[in-house]
């Protein structure tokens, strides 16, 4: 079966306990070919002994099983399958399976009242029906991928009518960004980019009579994503119609930003001092937790801790409105980094950060790298539409930006407001799928020699510059070589605890950082630098080899290898493979040559055999 060309057939029939859901779901697998996938089964055991008691589940109890059913539907012969989704938050996790629809069953009170009489032995019980109608909020309008029938009638007319009418549901909502400008092969102007903004500033502050406004950019390890102009123009036409304005940089673990940092980022128009500081460990807000059950199910089992949201607390001083600015690129430990990680990870507390980053290294970056959807942004997706959309307007700025030989190359602008399921949500996966085209390389062997730059501006830690390893570990082969020109690193960590553990355990592969973990508190206590060790590392497969100048500061030889990898002279490297900053990216000869590939901006993309690339 076909629905709107998706081959896969995910359905979700929901609707009330004695609406006929599991009957109608067994014959419409059937029907379809489909695998079918009863939700009562997948309920914890702790979920069915508070039901058979007659103690309805709260949301904190339905959402690992949520998940469970959102990762049924995401297999590849997708799913038929039952679930209440009686709230249309419960609707939108499970439309995070891409292409889901959904059947309501719509039936009266007392005929579900009637049929859950009849069953026998179903923990749901149908004293509990009246509290379902209770809690059901029905599709609305705008929930197009929502087949409603009347399930009062015959079950043998109701096959057909529903197998007719998903032939023309549109799997998705009918959500599009506020902004959608971007191609494969689009140049977007600076004047462009103005009126653009020029536009957003009448439609969504003036029109919405918004007079306090925080703006989110990233720092200057985005330097190349255009958020710094975009943020110093923002800042110049909002207040030059009155609109107060606070600049609070995503900085994650990130040192803060220092005058030369700013003035590289946004030119004259936001000086250092302007800027507020987020302090990762410090000066939080506690907002609620993703339970260990539900990142259990999201990881496979593979870790099982809770992870808590916790926030900067300037996010909440009143604004009326968040900007939140930046690039969406393949990232190592998301997928695809922007929309929802650059508040709830860029503006998280240390617990956030460590405890989402560990998940991304034990799901295991080469599965997560350049992907919308993953098991850090199941968890990141989730922190935000609970606990932060809720209590707080934000309006995404999404840019994609391609390194076009060395030029750098604006190809799109995406603009959104609100959660994963609102037009937010729709900036971003049209964001994310422009940088699939525009920063994912594949190339058809892989690479035996590379080369990487690291601009001395943009990356002074190991802990930004591994993006050297992180974005090219895909295309490069076993026993091959990786050369990192770093001129300005001068540390491991931006921050001393995390510099200080890089310096104690070192880069040496997953096994060696999980058992670090098990035996050095610390390391347990900063779970975010433990999920660096394992990305920093190529697990041995291949060789990294970090080139710096101590004597301008650099770390030294002695320091480098301590952590396990190797160290030449960077001015001999620089001559020997005869590359400059503005060299453009890709195959390349040396003065000698020698060939290798050459990564002018790691930051910038992901490189990646054929067999790799998803």
């Amino acid at each position: 079966m076909s629905v709107r060309g998706q081959v896969v057939p995910r359905v979700v029939v929901m609707g009330v306990a004695g609406s006929g859901k599991t009957t109608i779901g067994e014959l419409l697998a059937a029907r379809l070919g489909a695998p079918f996938v009863d939700a009562d089964s997948m309920h914890s055991t702790a979920n069915v002994q508070k039901m058979s008691a007659g103690v309805g589940l709260t949301d904190a109890d339905r959402w690992p099983w949520l998940a469970r059913l959102r990762r049924e539907l995401r297999a590849d012969d997708g799913a038929i399958v039952t679930c209440s989704a009686l709230k249309r938050a419960y609707r939108d996790l499970l439309r995070h399976a891409e292409g889901t629809v959904f059947v309501f069953l719509d039936v009266d009170q007392r005929t579900a009242h009637e049929r859950a009489q009849q069953r026998v032995g179903h923990f749901m019980g149908a004293g509990m029906v009246a509290s379902q109608f209770d809690a059901l909020e029905r599709p609305a309008a705008e929930e197009t991928d929502v087949l409603v029938v009347d399930a009062t009638r015959p079950i043998e007319s109701l096959i057909p009518l529903i197998v007719e009418g998903l032939t023309v549901l549109a799997p998705g909502m009918d959500v599009a960004p506020i902004v959608a400008d971007g191609a494969p092969d689009r140049r977007l102007t600076g004047e462009e980019l103005v009126d653009h903004l020029d536009r957003l500033v009448n439609q969504q502050v003036l029109a919405a009579g918004v007079r306090r406004v925080l703006l989110v950019p990233p720092d200057q390890t985005r330097l190349h994503s255009r958020a710094g102009r975009i943020t110093a123009l923002l800042v110049g036409q909002l207040e030059a119609v009155g609109v107060s304005v606070g600049v609070l940089p995503a900085l994650g673990t990130h040192v803060p930003m220092a005058a030369d940092d700013a003035a590289a980022m946004f030119g004259d128009a936001i000086p250092a001092q302007r800027l507020l500081r987020h302090d990762w460990r410090e000066g939080l807000r506690r907002l609620g937790e993703v339970s260990a059950e539900e990142v259990s199910v999201l990881t496979d089992g593979r870790y099982a801790e809770p992870v808590p949201v916790e926030l900067d607390a300037q996010l909440f001083g009143g604004w009326d409105l968040v900007i939140s600015v930046g690039q969406v690129v393949p990232h190592e430990v998301i997928g695809m980094a922007n929309f929802t990680k650059n508040v709830v990870i860029g503006l998280g507390g240390a617990p956030t950060i460590h405890r989402s980053h560990f998940i991304g290294a034990v799901a295991g970056m080469e599965t997560v790298m350049g992907r919308a959807t993953s098991p850090v942004r199941d968890v990141v997706d989730a922190a935000f539409d609970r606990f932060v959309a809720p209590v707080l307007p934000v309006l995404w700025v999404l840019t994609v930006v391609e390194d076009v030989g060395g030029h750098m190359v604006q190809r799109g602008l995406f603009v959104g407001a609100g959660g994963s399921m609102s037009s937010g949500g729709a900036a971003f996966r049209a964001a994310a799928a422009l940088a699939r085209q525009t920063n994912m390389t594949a190339v058809d062997d892989p690479f035996e020699q590379a080369v990487c730059w690291l601009d001395p501006v943009e990356f002074r830690s190991t802990w930004l510059g591994n993006k050297a390893v992180y974005r090219t570990r895909m295309a490069m082969a076993d026993g091959g070589e990786l050369v990192v020109l770093a001129p300005g690193v001068e540390r491991f960590g931006e921050d001393g605890v995390i510099d200080g553990l890089i310096r104690r355990h070192g880069y040496r592969g997953t096994p060696a950082a999980l058992e670090a973990v098990r035996t050095d508190p610390d390391l347990a206590a900063n779970l975010g630098a433990a999920a660096h060790l394992v990305h920093g590392s190529s697990e041995g497969r291949f060789r990294i080899v970090w080139c710096t100048d101590p004597a301008k500061g650099g770390l030294s030889q002695a320091e480098i290898e301590s952590v396990g990898y190797e160290w030449r002279p960077l001015g001999d490297e620089l001559q020997r493979w005869g590359v400059e900053p503005t060299t453009p990216t890709g195959p390349n000869r040396s003065p000698d040559g020698d060939v290798f590939f050459f990564v002018g901006n790691p930051a910038m993309g992901l490189w990646t055999t054929q067999d790799r690339l998803r």
